[in-house]
């Protein structure tokens, strides 16, 4: 069997060889799968042509405001030396505000904040109910009516010389403060001179009161400056 094997390889080569070549004409055939439209060199080209998926995909990564500008940017805010990537980090902010028994759970466990307040009765619904504070402020001739109706409040604000026209006009109210401002900026080392003198002043006044009282005693004592009783008849 191995004699007869060895007898029939030249002609089983021979025979290989000639389907091996008859494939690749096959293939290579304008009509083949490689040659023919939409064949797979086409396709090839498609992916590592000019202008293909290959370069389209490099000028894009190499645009520095594509996606690597994202990418590098969003890498850079997840830093975490950043706030965002502080917070994201382990136990950050976003651990402790997840956490079990953590803010956002006791925000809506049973009974918490969240189911106090839309319970029935309860803040929001008293804010909604017929006749509550929000029904009040939007029903007609209430706060929000009076508000916005013409020559209400609002346009009398902000009317033709109203007062916001007075407010930011050139010299009024806003450019009269700037000014006392400044004057009063101007005045302040002053004020701080004489508050510093107002001690002085006051040791000049004892000093002067000191004075005056040991004349006023030697003025007494001097012959004649007390008044004469007057003669008896």
């Amino acid at each position: 069997m191995a004699l007869l094997d060895l007898v029939t390889l030249p002609v089983r080569l021979t025979v290989a060889a000639a389907q091996t070549t008859l494939a690749l004409g096959e293939l290579v055939d304008p009509d083949g799968p490689i040659r023919r439209e939409n064949g797979y060199a086409e396709r090839l080209m498609a992916i590592i042509g000019p202008d293909g998926l290959v370069e389209r995909i490099a000028r894009v990564l190499s645009d520095p405001r594509g996606p690597m500008h994202l990418v590098n940017t969003v890498t850079a805010v997840l830093d975490p030396n950043r706030p965002l990537g502080r917070a994201l980090a382990p136990g950050g902010s976003v651990d402790r505000l997840l956490a079990v028994d953590g803010p956002l759970y006791r925000l809506i466990q049973e009974d918490g904040s969240l189911d106090q307040l839309v319970e029935p009765g309860g803040p929001l619904d008293r804010l909604l109910e017929a006749g509550g504070a929000l029904d009040r402020v939007t029903r007609q001739g209430g706060v929000l009516d009076r508000l916005l109706e013409e020559d209400g409040l609002l346009d009398r604000l902000l009317s033709e010389d109203g007062f916001v026209e007075k407010l930011v006009a050139e010299g009024g109210t806003l450019d009269q403060l700037v000014a006392l401002g400044v004057t009063l900026e101007r005045l302040q080392p002053r004020v701080v001179e004489l508050i510093a003198l107002i001690p002085e002043l006051h040791e000049s006044v004892d000093t002067l009161n000191r004075s005056v009282g040991p004349l006023g005693e030697l003025a007494n004592r001097i012959p004649g400056s007390r008044r004469r009783p007057a003669l008896e008849a």
